[in-house]
């Protein structure tokens, strides 16, 4: 008992530390796609009308959202079968593979219409991986972690992701300021892309360094192992299924707003140069980052649903605020519109992914959890960018991307007070935490 007192701790910080970067590199990968956006639309799309141009773009961006939800029925499946680590381990190695490999590429100047088709099938490959990678990340943390400081221990999966888009947004900023933009768009994104390889291999390294989570081995040790997690999930999980699709639905358009769709909005539609655009959304990260720790506490201390309803309710309130401030072209302004909306997306996403995983029985957890998220994602975050660029082109506004996030706002905040309950686990005794703290 003594050994397990002083190796448990030391086993946790491991498996916290293997989600984490796992999750780090999935959506550093995941996410260089948006940051690049203008340098892809000239490099894999006839150029002769850019406005063209970059909602092919986008449109590439979205499509491979429509296969997430095949990688989360193909991912959940096997994490609930063969279990959390091995499936993670896959999922991290096809992510980096499918992302370095984007930089090899040849153009549409070399290749036309081959171009754009092979960008395709790799985000394709990129939007299949990424199906499994968040709810795998945050069931290895639920699993592990002690049950009443599972917010906290979760936001160190929020400060990964955060992380993952800063680093992306600041690496974007510094070459493009470093060797200019006609180097960008000749060799400087494809170093960006193939930068991932090295950085999944770390990853997978530190996966395979984790063993199987104690609620998974608990199934197999009982013969409780779902052999149909997919089936049993729909039967019995449809109506915590549609409450976490309602849930993420404004999660799903926060991020992809704020790490994809920001940065051309202040260059194209608020007149300032590219690279302080980029500056300016990597600061707004540095807010989330910061915070993190502090929101995975109050989900801790408060509870799941206190947290969702002022996360959600705020969204609705700030989203024109915000836009109205970045409008205004200056530096300073765009960094306190975004953080105004950095505040809320901070406050919901150590939540998001403690009740992608509580709200399940384990042997579907992981199954239920990535087909709730993943269509929302599916619905509401590939097609954020798209969605953003369109309104503005249609209307001629500004603040109407601010309006569309709002109104998900508002039906994601009906969902958070009348379908969501609290899944908070029950507190214990203080003898027992320190017991549990100390195991």
């Amino acid at each position: 008992m003594a050994e397990q007192a002083r190796t448990a701790p030391v086993r946790l910080r491991r498996v916290i530390a293997a989600a984490g970067i796992g999750n780090f590199v999935e959506w550093f990968d995941f996410s260089l796609y948006g940051f690049l956006a203008p340098v892809l639309a000239a490099q894999f799309f006839p150029n002769s009308d850019p406005a063209a141009s970059l909602l092919a773009t986008f449109a590439v961006f979205g499509l491979a959202f429509f296969v997430r939800p095949l990688g989360a029925l193909y991912f959940g499946r096997m994490g609930d079968r063969v279990g959390r680590r091995t499936t993670l381990s896959i999922i991290v190695l096809l992510m980096s593979g499918s992302t370095a490999v984007i930089g090899l590429l040849p153009t549409y100047a070399a290749i036309g219409v081959g171009a754009p088709l092979l960008l395709l099938l790799l985000r394709l490959l990129q939007g299949f991986s990424a199906g499994g990678e968040f709810t795998g990340a945050s069931v290895l943390i639920v699993e592990y972690a002690p049950p009443h400081r599972r917010g906290l221990y979760m936001s160190a999966l929020s400060v990964s992701t955060f992380a993952a888009s800063a680093l992306g947004v600041m690496i974007t900023a510094a070459l493009t300021s470093g060797v200019g933009v006609e180097a960008m768009q000749t060799w400087g994104w494809r170093a960006l892309f193939l930068l991932s390889l090295p950085l999944g291999l770390v990853g997978l390294y530190l996966r395979l360094k984790v063993e199987e989570t104690p609620e998974f081995k608990r199934l197999e040790h009982a013969a409780d192992v779902e052999q149909a997690p997919l089936a049993e999930a729909l039967r019995t999980q449809r109506k915590p299924i549609a409450t976490l699709f309602v849930l993420i639905m404004i999660n799903s358009v926060a991020f992809y707003v704020l790490g994809t769709y920001w940065p051309t909005f202040l260059s194209q539609h608020a007149g300032m140069a590219r690279t302080d655009a980029l500056w300016s959304s990597a600061a707004a990260y540095g807010v989330l980052i910061v915070t993190a720790p502090l929101h995975g506490y109050l989900a801790d201390r408060f509870g799941r649903k206190p947290m969702m309803v002022y996360a959600t309710v705020g969204f609705a309130v700030i989203a024109i605020p915000g836009f109205l401030l970045s409008a205004q072209g200056t530096f300073w302004a765009a960094f306190l519109g975004q953080a105004l909306f950095a505040l809320m997306a901070g406050a919901m996403s150590p939540v998001n992914s403690l009740i992608t995983a509580e709200l399940f029985p384990p042997h579907v957890r992981y199954s239920s959890g990535a087909i709730g998220q993943n269509l929302a994602y599916l619905v509401f975050g590939g097609t954020a960018p798209y969605v953003c660029t369109f309104l503005i082109a249609a209307t001629g506004s500004g603040l109407s991307p601010a309006i569309y996030i709002a109104a998900i706002a508002v039906v994601s905040a009906l969902g958070a007070i009348f379908m969501l309950r609290e899944t908070k686990p029950a507190e214990a005794p203080f003898r027992d935490r320190v017991v549990e703290g100390a195991s």
